[in-house]
């Protein structure tokens, strides 16, 4: 078998003898080739233009403005202190046990008054197995943390 050597004179210039062409791609034959034009030197790369597009498919996320984080933070961080609040109450262990409540922030927000608010609070602890005092107080701090919204 016989091996070629190319020079970068022959390759820049576009110059090529036969048998270099055989072991080249068709494209690169074609971009060498002393019949390509002046100016139509350009390298097809749509395998990659249509990967970044699939890659963008997948990983598509929404900007949001700096109020509009402050406020979703805001509501993380009281939705995570009421889920910390209620493995305690229901005395979970860690993150694989389940308590029994159906308390909902959303619906507690939508309600117009304290007393509707505390009253769906109370309504919505079932069986905690904390004492009364306890659930009590968490009552209070949950209508202080749901007047931050």
């Amino acid at each position: 078998m016989a091996t070629t050597t190319y020079s970068l004179d022959k390759v820049a210039t576009g110059s090529s003898n036969s048998s270099s062409s055989q072991h080249r791609s068709p494209a690169a034959r074609s971009a060498t080739s002393p019949s390509s034009s002046a100016h139509n030197r350009s390298v097809n790369f749509n395998t990659q233009r249509e990967a970044i597009k699939e890659q963008k498919k997948k990983y598509l996320t929404a900007k949001y403005g700096q109020h509009q984080m402050s406020l979703i933070r805001k509501r993380l961080k009281v939705e995570d202190w009421l889920d910390e609040r209620l493995r305690f109450l229901y005395g979970c262990k860690d993150d694989s046990e389940e308590y029994d409540s159906k308390l909902d922030l959303e619906e507690l927000l939508n309600l117009e008054t304290d007393s509707e608010r505390r009253c769906y609070a109370m309504k919505m602890l079932e069986n905690p197995k904390q004492p009364p005092a306890v659930v009590e107080e968490f009552v209070v701090q949950l209508l202080k943390q749901a007047s931050t919204l």
